[in-house]
This record gives structure tokens, sequence and C-alpha cells, in this order.
């Protein structure tokens, strides 16, 4: 027993107890197994293996990555530590991305060690620079570009004011509220008994006649026109304040 003791108190001299960070648990060598991987050579990794990940997607953005859930530590035999690190579920933005950790003993594969990360990325983004109202024409001094976070909303948000200047707000927009797709659209340009072109392509040639709007309209949306000829109601796209588009 003693003996055991001796051998216990020069295994912790030589090999320090390892304390995660956060982590509550501590880590310490065996004499079967000496080395000690700690939490923090874990989120080192994790980080590795998402940033090659993302720089191979192209993701030139500036971005954080702190540990979620992380292991406290491992211990393994003697032998030469090195890491193979995937992610199986891709990167989610803002929210927990998994990261496996192959941890490889002289070149083969001892364990795998699971960690979730988060990820903030941010860009410059348009914000509304005061109180937008509702179907307010915007003009340059209605928005500013601002650094802020992309959560990985199901929206696309703008990085050049020029794209929403002349656009209008959905419904009201408070200041700094960055401005996407889902708050604004174009402004109504041909309102309904307005004379209209129909245009149809047809094996590649452009047929046009006559129309008049049956419903208010704006660029991009489609909305009801009678053909004036043949009296006819169709579906057509608005392209300008003169003309809609038909499919052949």
């Amino acid at each position: 027993m003693k003996t055991l003791v001796k051998l216990l108190l020069v295994i912790v001299v030589l090999f320090p107890v390892s304390v995660s960070k956060g982590a509550g648990v501590s880590v310490q060598p065996t004499a079967q197994l000496p080395q000690v991987v700690v939490r923090e050579n874990f989120i080192q990794q994790a980080i590795i293996c998402i940033d090659a990940a993302m720089a191979e997607g192209g993701e030139e953005r500036r971005h954080t990555i702190e540990p979620i859930i992380v292991p406290a530590g491992l211990r393994l035999p003697e032998g030469k530590i090195t890491y193979s690190g995937s992610i199986p579920n891709g990167i989610r933005f803002a929210k927990g991305t998994q990261v496996n950790l192959d941890v490889l003993l002289n070149g083969r594969k001892y364990t795998t060690v699971k960690c979730s990360m988060r990820i903030r990325v941010y860009d410059n983004m348009v914000v509304a620079a005061k109180q937008l109202r509702q179907d307010q024409v915007l003009t340059a001094s209605d928005v500013k570009i601002e650094e802020r976070e992309d959560t990985g909303a199901n929206w696309k948000y703008y990085t050049d004011v020029n794209e929403v200047i002349g656009k209008v707000p959905i419904k009201g927009i408070g200041q700094g509220q960055i401005i996407n797709n889902h708050v604004i659209q174009f402004p109504v340009c041909i309102m309904r008994g307005d004379k209209v072109n129909i245009h149809a392509n047809v094996n590649g040639i452009v047929v046009s006649a006559e129309g008049v709007a049956m419903e208010n309209g704006r660029k991009d949306r489609y909305i009801s026109v009678k053909n004036v000829l043949s009296g006819k109601v169709i579906r057509a796209k608005v392209i300008d304040e003169n003309n809609v588009e038909v499919a052949a």
C-alpha cells in the first residue's frame, strides 16, 4: 500500500494534474496512462479544424470561435499524439457546431473526442440610421453601414446601401435594425387601371400586347393583367412601370 501511494505521488509530480477550466473536474495521469491531453488542447484543435473548413469554403468574414461543451481531458499511454478533425454536420453560425477529433497514438486512432463549438461571424451590414416608416422611400440619409453578427437567419442582409435606396419598408423599422430582404420591398410602380405592355418570349421571339393592370404592382411581383385584345386575365411579372412579362 505504501509503495502504491509513493508511486502515485511520483506520477503527480512528474505529470501535474490537469484542471480543465470551466469543466469542474480534474484529469490526472495514471501509471498505465501517463499522458494527459487537457481541455485546452481539444479547444485548440477544434478551432484549427473549423478555421480550415471555413477557409476551404471561401469564408473571409471576421469570426470568433468559443467552446460550448468540450471534454475535460484524456489519459493516454506513451506514444506520439496527433489529431484528425472533421465537422460531420457542417458549420452552423451562432449555434453549436460539432467537431469530431480523432486522437491518434503513433498514427493509429485511439479514440474520438466530440466538441461543441460556437462560431460567430461578423460582416458590414446596412442598418437603419433612424426610425423608418412603412412605405417610406429610403434615401442615403436613412441608412448606414455597421458591423453586425450574421446569425444564420433565413434572410438576406445587405452590404451596400445602394441595394436598399429607393425601396420601402414593409413595416416600421427601428433605428439600428439590420435591413434585410424580409423587411423592405420595391415601391408600387403600377397602379390598378394603368395601361401596360404585356410581353411574352415565344421560342426566342418577343410577342407584345396591350394590357390593363387589374391590381397594384411592385417590381418583380406578379399581378393580374387583362389582355385588351382577347379580354383574358393573366398573371404577369412586373418589369417596370410600363411593362409586365408572362411565361410562354
